[in-house]
């Protein structure tokens, strides 16, 4: 009887200091109001794995490319192609390439809200943690309770997708199809140093490198595939 008391005991005060805990991902806070670069943390800007997710991207572009050009070379000169061929022969492969980027892109920020219960952009008014997270049409939603109403975490990665996506449009409109696997990796790249440069969370630092990184890994296999299914 005394051992389960005592295990109660250790059980609520975890609990208890785990719900009191505030927690600073969850906090509603600008990014914007944060200068300072952040200082000797373990997690860099972008980690090798990250680095090594961007290059297989690039190289899966720089595929598109190689794939789509034959593929126009041989309608132009009249040879037959399947139907799937011929589509993508007329297929804006830029256009589809920043579709698939965004959508895995705002995939996965939105696992990381749902994972954290963040506030983001909601639709309904929510209380949580001690806080009242206001809905995203209210008018004070944008700078009302402690200086922001979404939640800290959340803002952070968003901003890296909207960037994300930004610096890769930039240089499909700059360069269309003369774009290289090393220009994605800088458009990623620099998304992710912007936002992790004043970033004094481990955790966040971490969660700035899964993002590119999934987002890269997903959208290469996804867009490999259809390459795979174009050539049959």
């Amino acid at each position: 009887m005394m051992k389960k008391l005592l295990l109660t005991a250790a059980l609520l005060a975890t609990a208890t200091s785990g719900f009191a805990m505030g927690d600073t991902l969850f906090d509603q806070k600008n990014p914007d109001h944060i200068v300072t670069p952040a200082v000797g943390y373990e997690i860099h800007s972008v980690t090798p794995e990250t680095s090594v997710a961007l290059e297989e991207l690039g190289a899966t572009l720089e595929r598109v490319y190689e794939v789509h050009k034959d593929l126009v070379y041989r309608h132009n000169r009249g040879d037959r192609l399947t139907d799937r061929q011929h589509r993508y022969a007329e297929h804006d492969v830029n256009h589809e390439f920043l579709r698939v980027l965004d959508r895995n892109l705002t995939n996965r920020v939105e696992f990381f809200k749902r994972a954290h219960n963040w506030n983001g952009d909601n639709k309904y008014e929510h209380t949580a943690n001690y806080q009242v997270f206001l809905n995203k049409h209210n008018k004070h939603a944008k700078e009302a309770v402690n200086g922001y109403s979404n939640s800290y975490g959340w803002n952070v990665l968003r901003g890296v997708r909207q960037d994300a996506l930004d610096n890769v449009k930039a240089v499909f409109d700059q360069k269309g199809e003369t774009a290289t696997g090393e220009d994605i990796v800088n458009a990623l790249s620099q998304a992710a140093a912007k936002h992790a440069l004043t970033v004094n969370q481990e955790e966040l630092r971490f969660y700035i490198n899964e993002l590119v990184w999934y987002t890269a890994k997903q959208t290469a296999k996804e867009t490999n595939k259809e390459l795979d299914h174009v050539l049959q």
